[in-house]
This record gives structure tokens, sequence and C-alpha cells, in this order.
């Protein structure tokens, strides 16, 4: 399922190179700016974000501050790991909670964004409750996991502050 998010995620940014490179080339070589390339360009940003953020954490390429978990031993960083996916998880699943019922909420009302497209508000709102609910659910696939895991040694390809 990672695999396909993520797959899905570079299509999505790829699209958005396709889109912005056609929407410069006819605005300044033809005189004929799209009215669709700019919003339809950031309606697939947020949604590879999202989509890609479950993957990221699978494969512990997200972001990670570790300068003071450097510093612990192999166990210690294996508590401090689960620690933060608990963290994860629990904000996640909060965010995923609450921002269901707005996306809808826009669905059942048929709010629009009130741009030249005019998309449906629910389209952009849907990718924060999915979003969320995914990386909290690969949070807790990792929790459950950890144990069967020998502990993670020092990140050295991370930067060094």
């Amino acid at each position: 399922m990672a695999q396909l998010l993520s797959a899905i995620a570079s299509v999505l940014l790829f699209a958005i190179g396709v889109m912005l490179t056609y929407e410069v080339v006819a605005r300044y070589f033809f005189n004929a700016p799209t009215i669709w390339a700019e919003e339809l360009s950031r309606l697939a940003m947020i949604w590879a974000v999202f989509l890609g953020s479950a993957a990221l954490l699978r494969s512990g390429e997200h972001i990670r501050v570790t300068v003071l978990t450097d510093k612990l031993s192999a166990k210690g960083q294996a508590v401090m790991d689960v620690f933060a996916l608990v963290f994860v998880a629990v904000i996640s699943g909060f965010v995923a909670w609450h921002g269901a019922p707005i996306a809808w909420d826009s669905y059942v009302r048929g709010r629009t964004v009130g741009s030249m497209l005019d998309l449906p508000s629910w389209v952009s709102q849907a990718s924060v409750p999915l979003g969320f609910g995914l990386i909290a659910i690969q949070a807790v696939a990792l929790i459950l996991a950890r144990p069967s895991q020998p502990p993670k040694a020092a990140h050295p390809e991370h930067i060094e502050l």
C-alpha cells in the first residue's frame, strides 16, 4: 500500500510540473493563460503531500530532529522512537477524526472554493482526514512491528547542527 501511495504522489508531483510548464508556455509564448493550471497544481500538491507522508514515515525518510536522541544508547533511541511514533499516531488520529466532519459537511452542503474552476471544497479537504488517518495507521503499524526489530543505530546520513 505504501508503494502505491508513493507512486500516486510521484505521479501527482510529475503532473504538477507538466501543468505549470504548460501554463508558463501558454501564458508567456501565446498570451493565453489557463484558468485551471495553478488551481489543479495546488490541489495535486496537497494530495501528493498527504498521500506520500505515510510512506515517508514507513521508510524513515520523514524529517527527524535527532540532535538529542543520537546521544542516547541504542535502547534509549528505540524507546524515544516508540514515544515519537505514539505521539505521531495520537496527533494524526486526532486531526483525521476532527478533519473528516469538515470535509463531509462541505460535501453535504455543496461548498465550493469560489475560484474560476469553482471546485468542490471537499475535494481538497478530504486529503486531511485521509492523509492523517494513513499516517496514524502507519505509526501504529510501526509501533506494533517494533519488538521484532533490532534497535536502530544512529543516523549518520543526517546533517549535524
